[in-house]
């Protein structure tokens, strides 16, 4: 950055904050090359609709800010002047925006309580005759399966003793 020329008649604070305005100048002249580079449209086609807002609102509040900044250079109070509406209206945008983002991640996320009622609500669940009936076959299957055990060692006994009665004979 090209430093700014000492001015015997300038006290050394103004000095001071004109070379640090110049600095902040050449950062944000940086900031926007990559913007002034390409085209406005290559640089939407690769965003989506929100984005292209926030580009849209960026660029819009950066030019007032900076022609907000020229007013006081030239002693003009912005505060009266008509950027100051414009630069609130951009602000309100902003906050419109901000909230379509954020209602499109919640639309994204699960309500698990609603979730859960649906699918409680999707299940079966038996009535008060239902429940008794499932008890009953649940006592069923005990008693069948408590006999299963005993059925079986009959079953292997009975051929144990059919092997024994076919060697005989032989």
């Amino acid at each position: 950055m090209a430093s700014v020329e000492a001015d015997p008649d300038l006290p050394k604070e103004v000095l001071q904050s004109l070379e640090s305005f110049h600095e902040a100048l050449g950062k944000v002249d940086d900031a926007f090359k990559p913007l002034l580079e390409t085209s406005v449209e290559d640089i939407k086609d690769q965003l989506d609709p929100i984005e292209c807002a926030k580009l849209d609102l960026v660029v819009a509040y950066a030019i007032n800010s900076m022609f907000w900044m020229f007013l006081i250079t030239q002693g003009i109070d912005p505060k009266n002047h008509p950027v100051r509406q414009e630069l609130d209206r951009i602000k309100k945008y902003m906050g419109k925006v901000k909230d379509a983002k954020e209602k499109k991640q919640a639309s994204m996320r699960i309500d698990q309580g609603a979730a859960k009622r649906f699918v409680k609500s999707a299940l079966w669940q038996p009535n008060s005759e239902d429940k008794k009936e499932c008890k009953d076959k649940t006592q069923e299957t005990n008693v069948t399966t408590e006999e299963k055990p005993k059925v079986e060692k009959r079953k292997s006994e009975g051929r144990a003793s059919n092997d024994k009665r076919k060697k005989k004979k032989k």
